[in-house]
């Protein structure tokens, strides 16, 4: 009930808030459908591009795709099909799980990458609905907090229908978690499928801004990486720099403004910018959602957000696919085969603190062309999870 309260002031909050604990909108589904859950923007992108390949396949598909977030399910609406509906993913409850599973009528249910909610594994369990963990992928981070309650969570991965993994060191986890060894397999990342080179969007103004100017881009910061690196873009010493910072959320803007005002340094809003072309502030903060891409094609040097803290780094690929040196901290637990790769291919460098920042900075290396065709063909080679994961769940689980 608080929850409901406090969400009264915001249609969409409200309606979040009422789907979470089972109150549903329209009609009780009577079509068979295909369930999706994905948390946020990251995995419903994963998510998308599993249902683009699944309607190739079904004969009249139907979608729901629920999500936890406000940022994913603005996403999802905005790129969902006709066939498809967007429901907030409802709280890990035995009665409200059946309710939401009795209502909507789904003959499968898809979890992307690690959501592991054991009273939803276990009444669909009950209820004969198949759970299938696509893009699976666990840390050992992870997997130490699950054994910690090793006897609860144990039979919740126990009861997994089939789990389709990113890499061989996910398969390991997952058996040691108590997937059973035939109800995996290998299948790669999505994520390789879905990041590929799209068409910039920015306008003429803001290309002109932009063009001539030594762009150090941090793509999605979160709290306590800031402060670091608008001090390394302090006394970096490059001509006519700017440093583009695209927080996680960017409803954190003022807080980002504040310490940028007590280092005396100007800013604008990117939503300022084509009105304002001739602004000459030193930093650029991306109030908005999904133009992190266009920003990393302009890009001199990227930093990729969720590293510096303790969150397990954000997309890696997203850069590499412009072919873009990468710097990051060393916390890539979400990203640990594809981030090592780069590393290897000597794209990506980990850093540590401000020092090491402004050495990466200062003493770049010019990414050689026989580089960028090294790391664009193993981007193209490691494509197709996607395409696979569709085919097999639609054969092992008779959807078709």
């Amino acid at each position: 009930m608080r929850h409901i309260i406090k969400a009264g002031s915001y249609e969409e909050k409200k309606l979040q808030a009422l789907e979470k604990i089972g109150v549903f909108q329209g009609e009780k589904h009577l079509n068979k459908s295909v369930w999706i859950h994905a948390v946020s923007v990251g995995e419903v992108n994963i998510a998308l591009k599993l249902i683009q390949d699944l309607e190739e396949i079904l004969e009249n598909p139907s979608f729901i795709l629920s999500t936890t977030t406000l940022t994913g399910a603005k996403k999802a609406k905005e790129s969902l099909s006709k066939n498809s509906k967007h429901v907030y993913f409802p709280f890990d409850l035995k009665f409200i799980c059946k309710k939401f599973i009795t209502f909507h009528n789904p003959s499968i249910l898809l979890l992307v990458e690690t959501e592991i909610w054991p009273n939803l594994i276990n009444v669909s369990n009950e209820l004969k609905l198949p759970v299938v963990l696509i893009n699976g992928r666990l840390s050992n981070k992870s997997l130490k907090k699950y054994q910690i309650l090793s006897a609860f969570f144990k039979r919740s991965f126990n009861k997994i229908s089939f789990a389709f993994v990113q890499s061989k060191n996910d398969f390991v986890r997952f058996l040691e978690a108590g997937i059973y060894e035939e109800s995996m397999s290998v299948s790669g990342s999505i994520k390789f499928d879905i990041n590929v080179r799209p068409v910039n969007n920015f306008s003429e103004n803001e290309v002109n801004y932009y063009k001539d100017k030594y762009l150090f881009v941090c793509g999605s910061t979160h709290p306590g990486e800031e402060e670091i690196l608008i001090n390394s873009f302090i006394d970096l010493k490059k001509e006519n720099k700017h440093l583009v910072l695209a927080p996680r959320h960017p409803d954190r803007f003022n807080e980002i403004k504040e310490i940028l005002n007590a280092k005396k340094l100007s800013s604008t809003l990117y939503t300022e910018i084509s009105s304002n072309p001739y602004d000459k502030s030193d930093v650029t903060i991306v109030n908005v959602m999904g133009r992190l891409l266009d920003f990393y094609e302009y890009a001199d040097y990227v930093f990729v957000g969720g590293t510096l803290v303790d969150h397990g780094g954000q997309n890696f690929l997203e850069p590499a696919v412009f072919n873009k040196p990468i710097i990051a901290g060393k916390s890539t637990y979400n990203f640990e085969e594809i981030s090592k790769k780069l590393r290897d291919l000597g794209l990506l460098r980990f850093v540590s603190n401000k020092d090491e920042i402004i050495s990466a900075l200062e003493n770049i290396d010019v990414v050689s062309e026989s580089l960028k065709q090294e790391i664009n063909f193993w981007l193209r080679e490691n494509r197709g999870a996607s395409d696979l994961i569709s085919k097999e769940v639609c054969e092992k689980f008779n959807l078709i």
